[in-house]
């Protein structure tokens, strides 16, 4: 199978295009929710839960919602996608992850109204780590490869697997998935500088440009649906 027809085998979903988008989204919250809402990154809760540890063992009671609600956040949104794929596959429906994307844009869509204060940014701070679980467990996959488009460790992780064993075993193939990885993480750096920039500017509306991103992908995923239909 030629790389044109495995590419033409994929799900819109999954196209490489996709995971760029996403993940440009995924590094501009990030850089939202810690120039903006208090200096953490929603997106990924191993800190989180490492000062919940650290709050436990300190015995600094007050502080244990503080880190504990974001992570019982991300596991709700876990579970809302989950739901959200079962009931419309039962009912035949193939708009899963562009309902989740739309989802994704209605919960930005109130953070960015939230004012910019201590007592908003926790709340600001769950919702974007909603949004964070939702395109975590929708969208695993692209051009047949596990690809995280809120997180970078697993993708830097692969890309210096695949670039070693590439070299060290004259293998295209894994040259050509390390391309796929090093780009996937300059696309979430790229968010995460564009998000730096537009934090500058917007203040707590920042969120807006990953809202028409997100918008955007959309398009491209039903562009992509009709040119699969057209053929």
């Amino acid at each position: 199978m030629t790389m044109e027809e495995s590419t033409s085998a994929l799900r819109p979903s999954q196209r490489l295009r996709v995971a760029y988008l996403l993940s440009v989204v995924g590094g501009f919250l990030d850089a939202y929710t810690f120039f903006e809402r208090g200096g953490v990154f929603a997106n990924a809760q191993t800190g989180n839960i490492v000062r919940l540890g650290i709050a436990l063992a300190n015995g600094t009671r007050d502080r244990y919602l503080f880190f504990l609600i974001p992570v019982c956040t991300f596991g709700l949104g876990i579970a809302v996608s989950l739901v959200i794929e079962g009931l419309l596959e039962r009912r035949g429906i193939r708009l899963v992850r562009r309902c989740v994307l739309g989802v994704e844009i209605a919960v930005l869509a109130i953070v960015a109204f939230l004012p910019l204060a201590d007592e908003w940014n926790m709340l600001a701070n769950c919702l974007v780590t909603f949004v964070s679980a939702l395109q975590f467990e929708t969208f695993r996959t692209f051009h047949g490869k596990a690809i995280n488009t809120m997180m970078s460790t697993g993708n830097l992780k692969k890309f210096v697997e695949n670039l070693y064993s590439g070299i060290a075993d004259h293998d295209r193939a894994k040259l050509r998935s390390a391309g796929i990885f090093i780009t996937v993480l300059i696309a979430f750096t790229l968010g995460a500088f564009l998000g730096t920039r537009t934090c500058d500017h917007l203040n707590k509306a920042a969120v807006v440009p990953a809202i028409s991103l997100l918008a955007v992908t959309i398009a491209t995923i039903t562009a992509l649906h009709r040119s699969n239909t057209c053929v």
